[in-house]
């Protein structure tokens, strides 16, 4: 099924036509005038592509563009512009969009645009992708982890880092073989997609290691996070899929936008607590 694509501007003549040319052309095509209406739209359609003007009033296309992404980090963005003069290139893309079109533009141009980079998005998609869970991997992680931490610098939003390693994996390989280590990870990985929300950034980093970047997560929730995640590997284990109980040591760190530490600094961080309570658990807790 075609997914849908979301067109916003504030000319309605605009609008109408592109409408029907995208429908008349087989594209299921939703519009709107203004950028909070489009959000709302959003939050309740599965389009795969946000085209919007630039320049609108209430909130730009840019701005616009950056919330898109936080909510749908996967949205691809094409931003229109009849003023390429006192347009920003280098803003667009660290917005999160992915191409630009002038207007007057033919809708022929504009779905070449279209699908020239979704093309590019699903080449991108697999360099970043980790084959056996479907997480991102260490290359994605970092990608989109540091677009993260340069937003919250300008919005000053909290977030928590989770970095998890799976007990025992070896265990797992070494008394039922590779393919049921394997088993093991993707399970970990679907428990992951249960515990965390869209906006959160998952990826596997190396064979048993784990990154999760959560937004708008606050010192405060991380109990409640932890706890979680501590719950759904537990109904994990009592459903009694597999041979073997699964665990997790982890590690969270929490920062705003004011941090002055990197996302590898953060990373090593989390990691250093993660590995603090691996060895209590070797240890029995002393």
């Amino acid at each position: 099924m075609e997914k849908q694509i979301i067109v916003v501007d504030d000319e309605e003549l605009l609008l109408n036509m592109l409408k029907e040319s995208l429908e008349a052309l087989g594209h299921p095509c939703l519009t709107f005038k203004n950028a909070k209406d489009a959000l709302a739209g959003l939050a309740s359609s599965l389009p795969d592509v946000l085209i919007t003007d630039i320049s609108m009033s209430q909130m730009s296309g840019l701005e616009l563009t950056k919330e898109a992404k936080r909510i749908r980090p996967d949205l691809i963005v094409i931003m229109m512009t009849g003023y390429i003069e006192d347009f920003s290139y280098d803003q667009a893309i660290e917005a999160g969009a992915a191409d630009f079109i002038k207007k007057p533009f033919t809708i022929q141009e504009l779905l070449m645009r279209v699908n020239h980079v979704k093309m590019q998005e699903k080449l991108r998609t697999i360099s970043i992708t980790d084959e056996l869970t479907g997480l991102l991997n260490r290359r994605g992680f970092f990608a989109l982890a540091e677009q993260q931490l340069k937003m919250a610098g300008r919005t000053k939003a909290e977030m928590a880092l989770l970095f998890a390693d799976v007990d025992s994996l070896k265990t797992v390989n070494d008394t039922f073989g590779h393919q049921e280590g394997d088993r093991a990870l993707t399970a970990i990985a679907d428990i992951f997609r249960e515990t965390f929300r869209d906006s959160d950034i998952l990826a596997r980093m190396s064979g048993d290691e784990f990154a999760i970047l959560l937004i708008d997560a606050s010192e405060e929730n991380i109990s409640l996070i932890t706890e979680r995640l501590d719950r759904a590997v537990s109904a994990f284990n009592k459903r009694g899929h597999v041979p073997y109980t699964l665990s997790l040591s982890t590690g969270i760190v929490a920062f705003d936008g004011d941090t002055q530490r990197s996302m590898d600094a953060l990373l090593k961080e989390a990691d250093a607590l993660m590995y603090r309570e691996k060895l209590k658990k070797r240890t029995g807790g002393l």
